[in-house]
């Protein structure tokens, strides 16, 4: 998620969830019963069991409880320790009952997948896309979207309780996404190789979901996991996309461009990227390949001229390069620009240029929802200073600009500071301001700052999903501000994050904001002011 250009979070990602996805199992049994162990696999694996669904966990599995008799060919299993114990069951939705297959069976837990619904979910829908079950986005497409929301806000409540070990005075109504379908202004498509066939083969699309069965980050082109499809629709994305996908991937078969394979790192193509800004109505695409051969980059720029001439609302084509081997959608290098280098985008009032590699929350009606239940938990007053820690381009600054005295904002990334600044200079705004700052340490806040900007009335925290620096904690626990407002992508690191600031702030208010449906995805505003006394 680095770096951040425009508006959102900085630093890196990494994996956070409920439950573990390692590969310990158990063996047979210890006097009577089945004991866990980590070294041999588990005699439940593969086995059929009844179960009624209860909860949605954090990731988008369904909960159900492991029963005290398993049935199988071989006569069943009985009097094993795990009885009870939670499975996750991938697919599976609440209020349902489901015959699932156990694929992962570990000390405290289990996880299957769904072989058979007995009984839907009251709250199952069905989905629109014609890619759902084969694709591995919007997982959750077959829970009505209020469910969906309802769910979220729950889980970010018992995650704040179980790891945090808080609970909020006030659980606020939760934000709804402004929409359901075409809400999306980026996505990320991949090339690959398609077996067979006369010529080159290529797909161009998104990722299949995992197969049954198989851990996800085990890539195995048989089993599916890592093998892109190609894409006929995605209703999440302006429809125009999904033209503009078709004609890439004919124009790329015609000119005999194949797809890069990291493994031998040979071929070209590796992603396209389609932005699409609200406020314009108007498209950037972004073609990411191998560094290209003179003959490669003529190809390119000739379908990027015919991609420009045939689709009016695409307003620029950039061919960027990347020589990493790994699957990062990122340019390391521009090596053509045609037509409009960035997009406009604007929530409310704010104006902010979006270039290819920016990040920028994918869903900009939501986003400004969001930024609009910050600014009234923030309870902000014409005079008030503003901390925006982990600014990155200004997406929060610029948009609180018009409600309070000052911002200061504060991001460890140079190149998002310049582009805060250029976002400010676009926006003629004069009350920000933006400096490169180390949030971690022991001192991550400078201890020279710019005029006007020493106390703070308020303080913005936008992390990545890591949660906020051990050093920024102790801070803001040794000079309790009057409102902190925690900008959560995570409710994970969130409830970690709220259980340390507990030792000088009491969790005011918790709001869900729902800015990825159909996805586990959970949003959350965290209100923190100073302990009484």
């Amino acid at each position: 998620m680095s770096p951040r250009n425009t508006s959102g979070r900085g630093g890196g990602a990494r994996k956070s969830g409920r439950h573990s996805h390692s590969t310990t199992g158990r063996t047979p049994r210890h006097g009577t019963g089945h004991r866990i162990s980590t070294a041999e696999p588990s005699p439940l694996s593969g086995k059929l069991v009844e179960l009624h669904i209860d909860a949605l966990a954090l990731g988008g599995a369904g909960v159900g409880r492991m029963p005290e008799v398993i049935a199988g060919d071989d006569g069943g299993v009985d009097d094993f320790a795990g009885a009870g114990m939670a499975v996750f069951v991938a697919g599976a939705l609440p209020g349902s009952r489901v015959r699932a297959r156990l694929t992962q069976v570990h000390r405290r837990h289990a996880e299957a997948v769904v072989a058979e619904v007995l009984s839907p979910s009251p709250e199952a829908v069905a989905p629109f896309c014609p890619h759902f079950g084969l694709c591995g986005g919007c997982s959750l497409q077959h829970l009505a979207p209020e469910s969906q929301l309802a769910w979220k806000q729950r889980q970010i409540v018992e995650a704040l309780a179980r790891i945090g070990k808080v609970q909020p005075k006030v659980v606020l109504p939760p934000v709804a996404a402004p929409s359901s379908q075409r809400f999306r202004n980026k996505m990320e498509f991949a090339f690959q190789a398609a077996p067979g066939g006369q010529g080159v083969a290529l797909r161009l699309g998104l990722y299949e979901a995992a197969a049954p069965g198989q851990l996800a980050g085990h890539s195995s082109k048989q089993s599916g996991v890592g093998r892109v499809f190609d894409l006929a629709a995605c209703p999440i994305f302006p429809q125009v996309g999904e033209d503009i996908v078709a004609a890439v991937r004919a124009g790329c078969i015609k000119a005999r461009l194949t797809a890069y394979d990291r493994a031998s790192r040979e071929g070209f193509l590796r992603h396209l990227v389609l932005r699409h800004s609200v406020h314009q109505d108007a498209l950037l695409a972004q073609l990411i390949t191998a560094p290209a051969t003179e003959g490669q980059g003529r190809a390119v720029q000739a379908l990027g001229q015919e991609l420009l001439d045939r689709f009016p609302q695409l307003t620029g084509f950039v061919h960027s390069e990347r020589g990493s081997a790994d699957g990062l959608s990122q340019a390391e290098r521009t090596r053509l620009t045609l037509g409009a280098p960035v997009l406009i985008e604007a929530l409310e009032s704010a104006r902010y240029s979006i270039s290819p590699d920016a990040f920028f929350q994918t869903c900009t009606k939501g986003a400004e929802a969001l930024y609009a239940a910050l600014r009234t938990l923030a309870d902000l007053a014409p005079t008030d200073t503003v901390y925006d820690l982990y600014c990155g381009g200004g997406g929060i600054a610029l948009f609180l600009a018009g409600s309070c005295g000052r911002v200061l904002g504060l991001e460890q990334n140079a190149s998002a500071i310049a582009d805060a600044e250029a976002n400010a200079r676009l926006n003629g705004t004069k009350n920000c301001r933006f400096l490169r700052a180390d949030l971690s340490g022991q001192e991550p806040i400078p201890l020279r700052l710019p005029e006007d900007y020493e106390i703070p009335a308020v303080a913005v925290v936008d992390p990545p999903r890591e949660g906020l620096d051990a050093g920024l904690v102790q801070w803001l626990v040794a000079k309790p501000l009057p409102r902190l407002v925690y900008v959560s992508c995570n409710p994970a690191t969130l409830a970690r994050d709220a259980g340390l600031l507990s030792a000088a702030y009491e969790l005011a208010a918790v709001q869900a904001v729902d800015l990825f449906p159909h996805t586990a995805h959970a949003e959350c505003l965290a209100l923190f002011t100073p302990l009484a006394g």
